[in-house]
């Protein structure tokens, strides 16, 4: 047989025994960004879809499900959350990847750590593990893997199964066979995206790979390297053949470092172009009706899901350049007023839009995703030229500013107060504390 990668990936995940202070930090900040995001995402139309679904299901009140009004199954409530912390594509994302790691792996942890009555130092341990596991993965089948399918529901279901593993005390055998069992439920399509089936396939990650964990813990079965053997599942879903990536390597720091909070209010693929023209705007006095026209140069995976403009929702115009880039020309930010029914009409928007191309440069496509390149010109009626070229997007911002998104966000659904509330608990608990009383907190939100 040959080597087994992701036997050695779970030798790892098993072994962290513990964080340096800035990371146990950083996943206290990644915590509240997931639940602003989340809660934000009550406002939502499929945010009342999913959770009645969740109420007519019952289950025992293992765990909070995010504005639920009640404790549900540890599996409803990682379903429920899953769906909401990406609802708004505001969660935070990783360009190796390709992928929002928070939203499948803290959906799995909060769920798996409140039914184990587990501390916050435990969950965080879990959460590291399970980001690890995330952009391991994702960065050993990409790029190829994203051609058809959605890394956040396919590596997810892993990286879920990895931070409830941890949490269930699965060793390195266990932890396998957890994801020996994931690779049978991993799933996700890329042309789900603009759509409502794309929440599902975070979802579904979250519950998915917390069922396998479960499962292991109880002793099923699996395949060993189910993730990197020549049957496998990178084989199976169009994967790179080097999957070397998915072992950590001496000195290598954990890749939760590496995973970036969103700043503007849409798909990923649109941040470094959106930078880019934040950055102009602030150097130079210029307003809308000064552009006679906008060249925006691009890599491939951004020109093919990004350049169109679309319109016909709010989760479609997230995937525009045109519509983003014309937002943050007339406004100054993308952020989630911008995608309001009202926005989305807008005639001065579509007429600015119209002005703005997006061509794929070659280049660009070459160093993607180590870097996500893009290039943004202003071509002004008085004749010049302002250019401005962004390798990666701004990824991290100090956390008074995370602080303020988390308020921003939170107070779309529930009043300062009770966002204050969520913030000091999240920001402040002991790690002796249980996540529980996170969950006591968060299941029962009020909207205004």
């Amino acid at each position: 047989m040959g080597e087994n990668l992701t036997g050695k990936l779970c030798a790892f995940l098993a072994g962290l025994e513990a964080l340096p202070e800035a990371d146990r930090l950083d996943v206290r900040y990644k915590t509240l960004d997931y639940l602003g995001c989340a809660i934000a995402a009550l406002t939502c139309p499929a945010a009342d879809m999913a959770a009645e679904m969740v109420r007519q299901a019952g289950g025992s009140p293992q765990a909070a499900g995010i504005g639920l009004g009640q404790r549900t199954s540890a599996q409803n409530a990682a379903f429920l959350n899953g769906i909401l912390s990406h609802a708004l594509e505001y969660d935070d994302t990783n360009k190796i990847a390709i992928t929002h790691p928070g939203a499948p792996v803290i959906s799995a942890a909060l769920a798996a750590a409140e039914a184990r009555d587990a501390s916050i130092k435990e969950y965080a341990l879990a959460v590291a593990a399970g980001y690890e596991a995330m952009i391991r993965l994702g960065g050993a089948v990409n790029p190829s893997h994203y051609t058809y399918w959605h890394t956040t529901g396919t590596c997810g279901t892993f990286a879920a199964a990895a931070a409830a593993g941890r949490l269930m005390g699965l060793d390195a055998a266990g932890l396998e066979r957890a994801m020996g069992i994931a690779a049978t439920m991993a799933g996700g399509l890329v042309c789900a995206f603009g759509t409502q089936a794309k929440l599902v396939t975070v979802g579904s990650a979250a519950r998915s790979g917390l069922t396998a964990a479960e499962l292991a813990w109880r002793g099923f079965t699996a395949p060993e390297d189910a993730f990197a053997s020549p049957k496998g599942y990178a084989r199976a879903a169009g994967g790179e053949e080097d999957l070397s990536f998915m072992v950590p390597q001496p000195g290598d720091k954990l890749l939760l470092e590496d995973a970036y909070y969103k700043m503007h209010a849409s798909c990923g693929h649109t941040h470094s172009a959106l930078d880019a023209l934040q950055a102009l705007l602030s150097a130079h006095p210029v307003t809308a009706d000064q552009v006679e026209r906008v060249e925006v140069a691009v890599y491939r995976t951004a020109w093919e899901l990004c350049r169109a403009y679309q319109v016909e929702t709010d989760l479609k115009a997230k995937f525009s350049l045109p519509f983003c880039l014309a937002s943050m020309l007339r406004y100054g930010r993308v952020t989630l007023a911008e995608f309001s029914p009202e926005a989305l009409a807008s005639r001065e928007t579509a007429a600015l839009a119209a002005k703005i191309a997006v061509t794929e440069e070659p280049s660009f496509t070459a160093v993607y995703p180590r870097l996500r390149t893009e290039r943004v010109q202003l071509i002004l009626t008085d004749g010049r030229t302002l250019e401005k070229s962004v390798d990666l997007p701004e990824g991290k911002p100090p956390y008074p500013r995370l602080e303020e998104k988390f308020y921003a966000l939170a107070e779309m659904a529930i009043s300062h107060e009770d966002a204050k509330k969520i913030l000091d608990q999240v920001l402040s608990l002991p790690e002796e504390a249980p996540v529980r009383k996170i969950g006591d907190l968060v299941y029962d939100v009020r909207r205004k």
